[in-house]
């Protein structure tokens, strides 16, 4: 008996991605990196945004270059360092909590002391901007979700988040509470209509290793020699696959790692020279 292949094909190329056009998203840590990556990604793809990063005069360039492509476009730039302590009613005055995407990005290492030797400035900074900063926020929004009843968390991970390496103790710790926070709230959300979402990426060319060391170039460009990475541009497309996967479709976590990187041991092949 012949089979009708057109039937059993009938639903398999249909398309239900969710668009996209016309929600607003928060991105913090816009000004650089994988969230200037992510706001150049969704902008293309007709979102309002939301921008937050200390850097005034990058965020202005970025809304201008933005604006420049996409000019139907709202792009509200916030100047704010979430080390202060009333960053929330700063974001919650411009009405920046109030969206249909959050993108919790913001966040950063600071040197590679071994815990005997760590100093305690860069603890509370780390802990402060990945961790305290990023739950706030990301409480804050979702209460707002909530209410609506609809709208997506992606909280920014790290491969840091599943295997820990010497030097990274703090930063490592910061990225196991993300990674066990994303799946608390995942819990509590599923039954919402709001989806969860976390990236955890391994090595991104970024400035990622320049603020670790500090600003010192020639210690943060030998990190990435002759080392073929992933891009900030991977990652937020990434991330916006994520977005536009169907309504029904909640992409819980995703490790990305550049090929020539091993997880666990943090093996890195170098390019043959």
């Amino acid at each position: 008996m012949e089979m009708n292949t057109v039937k059993l094909l009938d639903d398999i190329f249909i398309s239900n991605e969710t668009q996209l056009k016309n929600k607003r998203a928060l991105i913090t840590g816009a000004s650089s990196g994988i969230g200037l990556a992510t706001a150049a990604w969704l902008a293309r793809e007709g979102v309002h945004l939301y921008l937050v990063a200390r850097r005034l005069e990058k965020l202005n360039e970025l809304k201008k270059e933005i604006l420049a492509l996409y000019p139907e476009l709202k792009i509200n730039i916030i100047p704010l360092d979430l080390m202060q302590n009333d960053f929330l009613s700063v974001l919650e005055k411009e009405n920046a909590l109030d969206v249909d995407i959050f993108i919790n990005n913001a966040g950063l290492a600071r040197g590679r002391d071994s815990v005997a030797d760590i100093n305690f400035t860069d603890l509370d900074e780390m802990i402060h901007t990945n961790v305290t900063a990023a739950f706030k926020l990301a409480s804050a929004v979702v209460k707002r979700m909530v209410i609506k009843k609809s709208g997506h968390i992606v909280n920014l991970g790290s491969i840091a988040g599943h295997s820990t390496y010497e030097g990274g103790s703090v930063y490592c710790a910061t990225k196991f509470a993300v990674r066990a926070f994303s799946e608390v709230l995942r819990q509590e959300t599923h039954d919402k209509n709001i989806r969860v979402s976390l990236i955890s990426p391994g090595m991104v060319k970024t400035d990622f290793s320049f603020v670790r060391y500090y600003g010192n170039k020639q210690k943060s460009d030998s990190v990435y020699a002759e080392v073929k990475t992933l891009t900030a541009s991977d990652i937020a497309r990434v991330i916006l696959q994520t977005l536009k996967e169907p309504e029904h479709i909640n992409i819980d976590e995703i490790i990305v790692l550049p090929l020539v990187q091993a997880p666990v041991s943090f093996k890195v092949k170098k390019e043959m020279m």
